[in-house]
């Protein structure tokens, strides 16, 4: 009983430090990104970009990330139907966020033609494109929950996508500081 006690521990161990390095190596593009905006425009912002739009979409991330780290901490206390639940909340919160992205590239408030909006475009793009992915994976956990049951003792893939979405939320944290404010 106490070996496999130790031997799930540093079983997780090893799943959260192999999460951690997988989210080391998708840090990478966007530090590239960071690091072209700098060459570029030495952290110019257009006149033109819309603050308020990119503190809404921020703020629907930042509390859809909120939902999720609740519906996480639900399942640690074996509540199934409050992770489900506070997941797919998440789940709706953050296609919100991901709307609001798409109405600023449809309006064109940045015009595309500029170096800063070359580079709005792509670090954007690149920010809702992980946006997206963890979506799906809040949505396929909220989906495989119920049928595998998870509880207080399997959690861990509900663990991982949080430890995506928090890639994702500050993915989206610092571009709207580095598009917005710098």
């Amino acid at each position: 009983m106490q070996i496999d006690t130790i031997d799930k521990s540093r079983e997780l161990r090893a799943y959260r430090f192999g999460m951690l390095m997988f989210l080391v190596t998708q840090a990478v593009p966007f530090t590239v990104i960071y690091a072209v905006e700098y060459l570029f425009d030495e952290f110019y912002i257009s006149p033109k970009a819309n603050q308020w739009l990119g503190t809404v979409e921020v703020l629907l991330v930042l509390a859809s990330w909120w939902l999720g780290r609740q519906g996480l901490a639900a399942i640690r206390q074996n509540r199934l139907l409050d992770l489900v639940t506070k997941f797919r909340q998440s789940l709706l919160l953050g296609t919100a966020s991901l709307v609001v992205l798409g109405y600023q590239w449809g309006t064109r408030f940045v015009p595309p033609s500029t170096r800063y909006g070359e580079v709005y475009y792509t670090l954007t793009g690149v920010t809702g494109f992980y946006t997206l992915v963890s979506l799906f994976v809040l949505l396929a956990i909220s989906i495989r929950a119920a049928k595998v049951k998870l509880s207080s003792d399997n959690y861990w893939d509900a663990e991982a996508t949080m430890y995506l979405w928090t890639f994702g939320l500050l993915t989206n944290v610092i571009s709207y500081v580095l598009l917005y404010w710098i």
